[in-house]
């Protein structure tokens, strides 16, 4: 389990007349403990776990891991499936599945009135969120029918704890509980996400490498004329934003919130990046938890300084468009690199300091590809850059002298030493300027 917190809340009214009160607790042992003594009291009623882990808060900007995807399935609302028993449901569930060719979950879940289906796999990055909303948003649509309920496919959302009552349930089924699993109930079949994603997507990674193979075979004949990708996709463009714009916070103020000053931009980037990788359905719940962590910030305060961002992302989802060079494009908010750098005032000084990788400047860019690139020359087996330069002129020193004292012709002298006549010559050329 990654290091971080999971959230439980349960549904009462307290002093304050709130009605719902949500903490966090250690992921792993401490969670395990937590959720058996929340089941040990005496009020069982409407006790809710979070499916992922997070740094300190339940919010997609602090999610830390994520291993599962999964499908809250309202049944009862749709008259087809309302009062049919949670088992008779499943069964048409799952034959709905393999008529799709979709896979089967790890389990399911009976909570009452409606059905969690539950997809587990490895432990997930925040970086993977782009391509796992792709997942939950085709499995939400292929169970439509079933009554999928569009506003719980977000990776900070929270489902009832089994062995907890729905207080809104009827008697006999108020108990969650497992209904159907594929394994043992107590190890679930556990999916790989790259598996997973490829079933249920209509284009697989397979798919992108036959493209790209029969792309590699065009360009090789002259047939292909396309630049290489340069550019990182919106979502997982706007998810490394965010990331960077949480390392600077934490870089800059490692004890609280941001200062005076500072919150309302850094506020306003943030929220544009999460605009691009949350669901519109609760965009505006994670920018509150946001205001609040990041800036201290009541929900009015936010709602009031964010509902230009939060407007753009819902008239995006509602399939509005702006124009622009042109072109009608996404009406949600752009920032340049260079735009968010002058804004957050972010120095050269910080950038590396606190280890961002895309809110940098261009000498810091050129930085990172040259180690980028050392890297991927490590890992494929390659000799440090020094290391090949020392070997070349020692290549071009021996070269040098057997051409002085035998006199052999540069072919000769590749011919000897096993290498092209280009190779011959850079050496020779190293060794003369040393």
């Amino acid at each position: 389990m990654r290091n971080g917190v999971v959230s439980f809340a349960q549904r009462v009214r307290d002093r304050d007349g709130k009605p719902w009160q949500e903490w966090t607790v250690r992921a792993g042992l401490c969670a395990v403990e937590e959720a058996e003594r929340l089941l040990r009291q005496d009020n069982r009623a409407d006790i809710y776990l979070s499916q992922a882990v997070f740094g300190r808060w339940r919010s997609i900007s602090d999610l830390t891991a994520i291993g599962a995807c999964y499908a809250d399935l309202d049944y009862h609302n749709v008259s087809r499936w309302r009062g049919k028993a949670p088992a008779d449901v499943v069964v048409a569930l799952l034959g709905h599945l393999e008529e799709a060719m979709l896979p089967h979950p790890s389990y399911i879940l009976s909570t009452g009135r409606g059905l969690v289906c539950v997809w587990l796999t490895e432990l997930l990055p925040r970086a993977a969120l782009p391509r796992w909303n792709a997942v939950q948003k085709h499995l939400g649509a292929a169970l439509e029918t079933f009554g999928a309920d569009k506003r719980a496919q977000d990776a900070a959302r929270v489902f009832r704890l089994v062995g907890s009552d729905n207080s809104r349930a009827d008697y006999d089924r108020r108990t969650v509980g497992m209904v159907w699993y594929h394994g043992s109930p107590e190890a679930p079949t556990r999916h790989v996400f790259g598996t997973l994603a490829d079933e249920v997507l209509p284009v697989t990674h397979a798919d992108l490498i036959s493209l790209r193979t029969e792309r590699a075979k065009r360009k090789a004949e002259g047939k292909d004329k396309t630049a290489p990708v340069k550019f990182l996709s919106a979502a997982t463009y706007w998810e490394t934003v965010l990331t960077d714009l949480q390392r600077l916070r934490a870089y800059r103020c490692p004890e609280g919130p941001l200062p005076g000053g500072q919150r309302d931009a850094w506020l306003f980037v943030a929220a544009t990046a999460i605009s691009w990788i949350s669901p519109s359905e609760v965009l505006g719940r994670e920018i509150l938890a946001l205001g609040h962590e990041a800036a201290g910030w009541r929900d009015s305060e936010t709602k009031s300084r964010m509902s230009a961002v939060i407007k753009r992302a819902r008239q995006a989802a509602a399939g509005q468009t702006v124009p622009f060079r042109g072109f009608e494009v996404d009406c949600r908010y752009r920032m340049k690199v260079s735009t968010i750098l002058e804004w957050l005032r972010i120095d050269p000084t910080e950038q590396r300091a606190a280890g961002l990788r895309v809110l940098v400047d261009e000498d810091r860019k050129r930085e990172l590809n040259t180690e980028r690139t050392k890297a991927s020359r490590h890992r494929r087996g390659g000799k440090d850059r020094t290391v090949q330069q020392a070997e070349r002129r020692k290549m071009g020193e021996k070269a040098l002298y057997l051409r002085a004292s035998q006199g052999m012709t540069v072919a000769e002298l590749a011919a000897h030493l096993e290498v092209s006549v280009g190779q011959v010559h850079k050496a020779m050329r190293q060794a003369e300027q040393q």
